[in-house]
């Protein structure tokens, strides 16, 4: 009778368990368990591997390959942020060259953030994702992206055969006295060379591709060189060059702007003014000035935007404060 009455006690309290047990997994099933079945664990990633349904990764920058056609955009950008608009200076030659080509003339938005020197363009395009600004093409690096102008990108071939819109000469310039220094005749004279045009089409466009081979002359003495810092980077390489033939002639570079290059070419303060904008009216009579290769302006931005086209109408009406947001030129 006894060992009955165990018995019974023990299946009683086995069943008790049991139950007890069965409640708990359920609770457990119910709080875990994700919505969509045939998940078990969430540890078990082989079963989550060939059960659950792939994750949905539209709006995913990380699921972007390079040959997405249309990958998300750089860092999220927000085409409803105002256009950061940056310009040169008064009396720059690309200021000149740019307003004159795209028909923003004396109108530059007021909001416009004036730079004086292209590198200062470059840098603040650099810094701010949400800025647009123009530069010399060959003054272009990668850390900006120069857009095409309805539908036609800056190139050596386009800017040679005129379908790219904004193009202007380089040019140097000097007065009637220094014009008969043999010392900047021939300086002129190797820029004009095969050697000094294949100098030229490195980053720029050459004017001459029948150009004559420079002889080196043996000259001695110092040249004083200034003006456009859009023609500096390119007067720099022939600098070079001609010096490596011509040892004992030393040339002293300096910036300033084409204004600057053209007033001192003129006053004698310089052998030879540089500028990227072709002399105006007031400034022939008192200067021969000569075209030493072509050039691009380039409408640049950051590589963050997605933007890659833009009209020749629309460069103005961002200039001019017509478009003031991403918005109006993307989408």
């Amino acid at each position: 009778m006894k060992k009955a009455v165990v018995t019974i006690f023990v299946s009683i309290l086995a069943l008790v368990m049991l139950v007890a047990c069965g409640s708990a997994d359920t609770a457990t099933d119910t709080r875990d368990v994700p919505e969509f079945s045939g998940v078990g664990s969430t540890n078990d990633s082989a079963s989550a591997g060939q059960n659950a349904p792939a994750p949905d990764t539209s709006n995913d920058s990380s699921s972007a390959t390079i040959n997405d056609p249309e990958p998300p955009l750089a860092n999220n950008f927000d085409a409803s942020r105002v256009i950061a608009v940056f310009t040169r200076e008064d009396g720059s030659g690309t200021r000149d060259a740019f307003v004159s080509l795209t028909g923003v003339g004396d109108d530059m938005y007021v909001e416009a953030v004036v730079e004086n020197e292209t590198n200062q363009i470059l840098t603040k395009i650099e810094e701010n994702e949400y800025a647009i600004g123009y530069a010399s093409v060959g003054s272009l690096n990668p850390r900006v992206k120069a857009l095409s102008i309805d539908g036609v990108a800056p190139s050596d071939a386009t800017i040679t055969d005129g379908s790219y819109v904004l193009q202007r000469p380089l040019l140097v310039c000097v007065n009637p006295d220094n014009e008969n220094n043999t010392l900047v005749q021939d300086f002129i004279s190797f820029m004009l060379s095969a050697e000094g045009q294949d100098i030229s089409a490195t980053k720029w466009t050459k004017i001459d591709k029948n150009a004559p081979v420079y002889a080196s002359s043996g000259l001695s003495g110092t040249l004083k060189v200034g003006g456009s810092t859009s023609v500096e980077p390119l007067m720099q390489a022939l600098s070079q060059a001609y010096i490596s033939l011509n040892p004992s002639v030393d040339i002293e570079i300096s910036g300033g702007g084409s204004g600057t290059g053209i007033s001192e070419a003129t006053s004698g303060v310089l052998n030879i003014g540089m500028s990227s904008r072709a002399l105006k009216d007031s400034e022939i009579g008192g200067l021969k000035d000569f075209i030493i290769a072509l050039d691009g302006v380039a409408v640049i931005i950051n590589p963050a935007n997605p933007l890659a086209d833009i009209s020749k109408d629309q460069i103005r009406e961002i200039f001019v404060g017509e478009i003031t947001r991403w918005s109006g030129v993307i989408g």
